[in-house]
């Protein structure tokens, strides 16, 4: 700036000087020969545009040579890399990259014990004022009765909703409205849960307001009946959409009766008081076995101190613990049809899988992902969509599951008058993997996919610190992920056609079908199971 304000000063000098040169010429031409006073005006004129002209010329160059200083924080860009030609690629399939490398973060990193039983994982994060807090319980809930399924489906949202005995539901309602904070918690056969989402101001009194409704719930009749309504409504509405009907059509074909899996109709609902929430809440949220995830905006050292002291503060009757009695399968292999007047015919494939840990886990993920969890990449994929034209979405899956025996599975859309050639080309395509296994170029790339998806189990701080808790409540060794990547790229092609073989055996398996039986001829002999048969009662 002072080397523009010194060039202006410099040019209105030199201006002021030209315009009094020129003002003397005038004023000698007036006192000049008058007999050639207008030839001496025309020179004069003359004289002052190219003066004129001198002068602009002066301006542009002076402007134009100024020196502007660069702030010592900008650099000048560096000019381009100059590409050989001989280096670019004729196609985009020729172009190489490094090898994926990825350091998976270690649970030790993020882990802190708050007291013999209650252990947790705190993960910073500054960049917004936010905090997420998940508690798991390692408690079970399972029903004696249908009442008390009916009672346990409705106390996850009932403790939130319900109030407690020091603050009304609707005071609850206006004070987490107030500061933009939310809990939920959840309750199933292995474990319960809350969690809080919130300021990282207001973390502290959220987390004081999730004790009350948690250990001293009211459960209040008003709220009991609108939420009553809500499951009411949705049992009837049930079967309403095929994907529904095939959820419940699967279970129904595939597993044994158990308390885990009964059904309350809308009487069981309807007939709930506040006593029979309370009962079945007694001894919830007990101190037992408390792990933790927090992540967000916290100080780490100052957060330990806060929690100590408010598990402290936790009440919670306790009672007696119930075995959790493991589901276990109809083995009835077989063609199942639930009537439905639908277009598109809604289809799964399943056979009993296995209980991690094992060691055909890793082999059987590979396999899956090549027969036709690997989207566009995979077999099935290919040939039932791609090539036949027949499905717009088609994938097999096995079970990630710790707790019981899970299920493989294959689940496609099809056209109705097409589902006869679709499981055809599907058993056309699991006898050709388990005959003449992957190529190299398959493998590799279920491997690789597989490997560098991991990433995105800890793509925030929430997830990582949500998985590291939840892997300890299920006894997962520290170095699990370092072992997975260690265990995928150890899967060999022998392998895969085994595990093909082994886990999608088209004899072993149940074929649940949604659609209109009677355009289901090809497929005779078929079993009809009545949607209104469909609960575990």
């Amino acid at each position: 700036m002072n080397n523009l304000k010194d060039t202006s000063k410099n040019s209105f000098s030199m201006k002021s000087a030209i315009t009094q040169r020129i003002d003397s010429v005038r004023a000698r031409m007036k006192v000049g020969d008058k007999g050639h006073g207008t030839r001496h005006i025309t020179s004069t004129r003359r004289f002052s545009f190219l003066l004129m002209l001198v002068f602009s010329i002066f301006i542009f160059v002076s402007c134009s040579s100024t020196k502007t200083e660069t702030p010592a924080e900008v650099t000048p860009a560096a000019p381009p890399a100059q590409t050989a030609e001989s280096e670019v690629p004729d196609s985009y399939r020729e172009i190489t990259f490094p090898a994926f490398q990825y350091g998976v973060p270690h649970p030790d990193s993020f882990r802190v014990q708050i007291t013999d039983s209650i252990t947790g994982y705190i993960v910073e994060d500054k960049t917004l004022p936010l905090v997420q807090f998940t508690a798991y319980f390692k408690e079970s809930t399972v029903p004696d009765s249908i009442r008390d399924r009916a009672a346990a489906d409705m106390l996850s949202v009932m403790f939130r909703r319900g109030g407690a005995d020091s603050i009304s539901a609707q005071k609850l309602e206006d004070s987490l409205e107030f500061i933009s904070a939310e809990i939920s918690s959840s309750l199933s056969a292995f474990q319960s849960s809350f969690s809080i989402n919130t300021l990282s101001k207001d973390f502290e009194g959220t987390m004081r307001l999730a004790r009350q409704i948690l250990t001293k719930p009211a459960f209040e009749k008003k709220v009991l009946d609108v939420q009553k309504n809500g499951f009411i409504d949705a049992f009837r509405r049930r079967y309403e959409t095929p994907a529904q009907t095939l959820f419940a059509l699967k279970n129904h074909v595939n597993y044994e009766n158990n308390p885990r899996l009964w059904d309350a109709h809308d009487t069981e609902y309807q007939a709930l008081t506040s006593a029979d929430l309370k009962r079945l809440a007694r001894g919830k949220f007990k101190k037992d076995r408390i792990i933790f995830a927090l992540s967000g905006d916290v100080n780490k050292d100052s957060v330990i101190v806060f929690l100590k002291k408010y598990f402290e503060e936790w009440q919670s009757t306790a009672a007696p613990g119930k075995e959790v009695q493991p589901l276990k399968f109809v083995n009835k292999p077989g063609i199942y049809v639930t009537d439905k007047e639908i277009t598109q015919a809604n289809i799964a494939l399943n056979q009993p899988f296995l209980k991690r840990p094992h060691p055909d886990y890793y082999p059987a993920a590979v396999a899956s992902f090549i027969l036709g969890g690997g989207g566009f990449s995979s077999r099935l994929t290919t040939r039932i969509r791609s090539d036949e034209g027949l499905a717009y979405s088609i994938y097999s899956h096995v079970d990630n599951n710790y707790r019981d025996t899970g299920l493989t599975t294959i689940a496609l859309q099809t056209k109705v008058e097409s589902t006869a050639l679709a499981l055809r080309l599907i058993e056309e395509e699991i006898e050709k993997l388990a005959a003449q296994g992957p190529s190299a170029e398959e493998l590799a790339l279920a491997k690789n996919a597989l490997i560098e998806s991991l990433p995105g189990l800890f793509d925030s701080p929430e997830s990582t610190a949500q998985i590291f808790a939840s892997d300890e409540l299920l006894g997962k060794s520290k170095d699990h992920y370092s072992d997975y990547i260690n265990s995928i790229q150890a899967v060999t092609a022998e392998q895969v056609k085994t595990m093909i073989r082994r886990y999608f055996s088209r004899e072993k398996m149940t074929v649940s079908i949604v659609a209109p039986a009677a355009q289901l001829k090809e497929l005779e002999p078929f079993t009809l199971v009545p949607a209104d048969s469909l609960e575990f009662r």
